[in-house]
């Protein structure tokens, strides 16, 4: 898993780890387009690069990248705790 998506269901913020940044991507675009749910953007486990979502070319949350890369590396790090 290298690409972490942050996003946020019913006010409360979630992330899931994806191997491809396509398929990560595309988590984002149907569960925005389909599920309500509200992309924050996308975290690179090797990189440390964040991309912050855009819908159409327009931004759907306003967060800052910083709340990205702690959600993402919280989660990434509760991972490596489960398979430990």
């Amino acid at each position: 898993m290298r690409y972490i998506v942050v996003f946020a269901q019913q006010e409360i913020g979630y992330a899931v780890g994806f191997d491809t940044y396509a398929d990560a991507t595309d988590f984002l675009y149907w569960g925005y387009e389909e599920y309500q749910l509200i992309p924050y953007g996308t975290f690179d486990a090797l990189t440390g690069e964040v991309w912050p979502y855009q819908h159409r070319g327009e931004r759907v949350a306003d967060v800052d990248e910083q709340l990205i890369s702690r959600t993402a590396l919280d989660y990434l790090r509760s991972a490596i705790r489960r398979i430990s």
